[in-house]
């Protein structure tokens, strides 16, 4: 006899994954939208700050965990030279802006 039990078990749509709100999705797709030089490793950090964000708050500080997130990524811009100083000031104080606005609609 087959059946469940003799099934493997299959990750479901249903489960509990951690996520972040459609409308924090979207400004972060809006912000990096706007950077220049568009390609694969801004698209990879970016994916990796949604994923970080997704992540907080399950700590103790979730401004902490926001820096964190936010300063992983400019380390990684900085480091691979993918946005000039002014650029990478102003993505700095827009990241800075929509980590206020999630915190602010917790």
């Amino acid at each position: 006899m087959t059946g469940p039990a003799e099934q493997p078990a299959l990750p479901s749509t249903t489960e509990d994954t951690a996520s972040v709100p459609g409308w924090v999705e979207k400004s972060v797709n809006d912000i990096f939208a706007a950077l220049p030089g568009q390609g694969a490793p801004l698209n990879a950090l970016r994916d990796a700050y949604l994923d970080c964000l997704a992540g907080a708050g399950r700590g103790e500080d979730i401004d902490a965990e926001h820096d964190s997130c936010r300063q992983a990524l400019l380390d990684q811009v900085t480091e691979r030279r993918l946005l000039d100083t002014a650029t990478t000031q102003a993505l700095t104080q827009r990241l800075e802006a929509l980590e206020a606005d999630i915190t602010a609609n917790l």
